[in-house]
Order: C-alpha cells, then sequence, then structure tokens
C-alpha cells in the first residue's frame, strides 16, 4: 500500500496580494532616498563643472591684464563665444565641462579644427551663462559663471517650476541654482522660496542679493539655444 503524499498548495489570492503591497511600500518607501542621492550625485558633478569653468577664465585673466576674454571680443554677447576662447589658448581641452547634469544644453566634445575651433559650444551645447565686465580688480565674489537663466536680466531669473527638467533656466529641486564666483569658489545657491516661472535668488535684510551687491546693473552672457 503507496504512502500517501503531501499536498502541495499554492499561495493564495490573498498572500498574493498583501506580497505585492507590501512590495510596493517598500519601493515607495525606497524612492525618494533614492532620487536624493541621485540629485546630490548630480549636483556635485554639475558644481566640479562650475569650478572648472571659471579656474580657467581665471588662468585666461592672467595671462591678458587680468580680463576674462569677453573684454577681447568686441560686441560679445553670448557666452558661447567667450567660452570657445578657452579652447583657442588650450586652456580647456574637454568641451563636455560646459554642460550639466539633467540639463537641455550637451557638448559633443567635437570643437572642430584648430586654430578656430569652429565646431567648439554650437548651439545647444553650453548650459553655463557668465557675467560680462569682469576684471582682476573686480570683487572676489562677483557672480562669473552660473546655470543658464529663464530671463537674462540683472539680477537674472530662473525657471521654478521646471526644476530638474531638461528647459531652459531649470532649477535644482527646492529652486536652488549653481553659482561660481570670480575667486574660483562655487555655491548651490537657494532662490526666492516663490516657486514660479521667474524666481531671483533670495534678497538679504537690506535688499540685496549675490548679484545686486555686486552692482546694481551688469551684462549677463546668455547661451546660445
Amino acid at each position: 500500500m503507496s504512502e500517501s503524499k503531501p499536498e502541495r498548495r499554492g499561495w493564495s489570492k490573498t498572500q498574493i496580494f498583501v506580497t505585492v503591497i507590501a512590495v510596493l511600500l517598500l519601493i515607495g518607501f525606497a524612492m525618494p532616498s533614492f532620487c536624493t542621492v541621485s540629485e546630490s550625485a548630480n549636483l556635485s558633478a554639475t558644481l566640479g563643472n562650475a569650478r572648472q569653468i571659471v579656474t580657467a577664465l581665471n588662468l585666461y585673466a592672467q595671462d591678458h591684464n587680468g580680463r576674462y576674454p569677453d573684454a577681447d571680443l568686441a560686441g560679445a554677447s553670448l557666452s558661447n563665444e567667450v567660452f570657445r576662447r578657452l579652447i583657442e589658448e588650450n586652456i580647456i581641452q574637454d568641451e563636455r565641462i560646459f554642460g550639466a547634469k539633467s540639463s537641455k544644453y550637451v557638448p559633443d566634445n567635437n570643437v572642430g579644427e584648430a586654430p578656430q575651433f569652429a565646431q567648439a559650444l554650437e548651439a545647444g551645447e553650453n548650459h553655463w551663462a557668465m557675467t560680462a565686465g569682469i576684471a582682476k580688480d573686480s570683487g572676489a565674489l562677483t557672480p562669473a559663471v552660473f546655470e543658464n537663466p529663464a530671463d537674462a536680466s540683472w539680477p537674472p531669473l530662473w525657471n521654478a517650476d521646471a526644476a530638474s527638467k531638461a528647459a531652459k533656466g531649470r532649477t535644482w529641486r527646492k529652486a536652488k541654482i549653481i553659482v561660481s564666483f570670480h575667486d574660483s569658489s562655487v555655491q548651490a545657491i537657494q532662490l526666492n522660496p516663490k516657486i514660479g516661472p521667474a524666481v531671483g535668488p533670495e534678497r538679504a535684510a537690506d535688499g540685496k542679493d549675490i548679484f545686486t551687491r555686486t552692482s546694481p546693473s551688469m551684462k549677463v552672457l546668455d547661451i546660445l539655444e
């Protein structure tokens, strides 16, 4: 007489349902943490790009009477023109530092042939705007290089509604933008707490922000789209 084998039972619908819900809850708890870590890494990489750019501008200035390249470009109106000089002078060899994580503007690192480097920083290949007219006697905390604004006025304005999106004038989460100063320091700057399509930097008690503290009026060299 053969022994009966124990009956194998699969999971019930209730068990499957409970397991799926538990997994989804775990994913839900993990996602905010993952997104925060990912943005932190992207922010750190982009801070590095900004630091390299302003360091290169200051290296250029050392050999040009303390002036940034726009002083040698009559009628320069775009940061792309200015940054191209850094490649022409062999201060920068890799065009990709002019990009940024989650940016609409992506350099392809095809700069063309010397000495013109005509394909360097073409339309859509530069994320960074800059302040015109900086020289050796400019204040150490003059904002030199900063993320492309939605409005290139003074002070510039950004689109906090497009946080972390590939759009002109976008910000990081919580309305922050990266600014590199004349002294080569770099910071993630908090914009005005108001979220909207045209948001400027936070103002101090005296009504000034990091831009207007330098000067009530300066020119912004915007990007070539």
